[in-house]
């Protein structure tokens, strides 16, 4: 039992490094599309982003759902917070001008299954993207290939960007101070 919760948190730990490596990487990729209108309840495109690297000879690969064209780069932070609540930890990767964002434990179908959440997106010139990363609590990739639900999240994620109607400025108090702890970093 020991083992398996050691394994656990080296397998915790090693996604919260690997997400601060590939989300530094990604900062400098650059966009396929350019958004002529940016969406303030909606998105133009949705894609999946496959980030893949080795570590002590095994690939691990993690995916990232964009929501393209929204009208800011936190708007999947702010859709967390405004149903879930503010995010349990913060990841502060460097080259980023925002952290990441993790909700643990959350039951995003009231149905007792619980997930963790990553939250991220990306500002450029004629482009804006907001991303979610979905694991399974054995810290699994459910937005693989073979999750045959991973439409499931899309969908679920895209809804709420469409029905986010919170006007309150309650989010982003709380993300001004995350902001400047990353200058602060940096």
């Amino acid at each position: 039992m020991k083992i398996k919760r050691f394994n656990k948190i080296i397998k915790t730990s090693l996604i919260l490094f690997l997400l601060t490596m590939f989300n530094c990487a990604s900062s400098n990729s650059t966009f396929k599309y350019k958004c002529s209108k940016f969406y303030k309840n909606n998105f133009k495109t949705t894609t999946i982003k496959k980030y893949k690297t080795i570590f002590n000879k095994d690939t691990i690969a993690f995916n990232e759902i964009r929501y393209g064209c929204v009208n800011t780069a936190f708007k999947t932070s702010k859709i967390m917070f405004d149903k879930f609540g503010k995010w349990d930890k913060e990841i502060y990767p460097t080259n980023l001008n925002s952290p990441i964002l993790l909700w643990e434990k959350v039951d995003l179908f009231s149905n007792g299954i619980e997930y963790k959440v990553y939250t991220n997106g990306d500002e450029k010139k004629g482009n804006i993207y907001a991303s979610i990363m979905i694991f399974d609590g054995n810290n699994n990739d459910l937005l693989t290939e073979k999750y045959l639900e991973k439409s499931k999240f899309i969908n679920y994620f895209g809804n709420l960007i469409k029905e986010n109607k919170h006007k309150g400025d309650d989010f982003y108090r709380e993300f001004s101070t995350v902001r400047s702890k990353l200058k602060d970093l940096n």
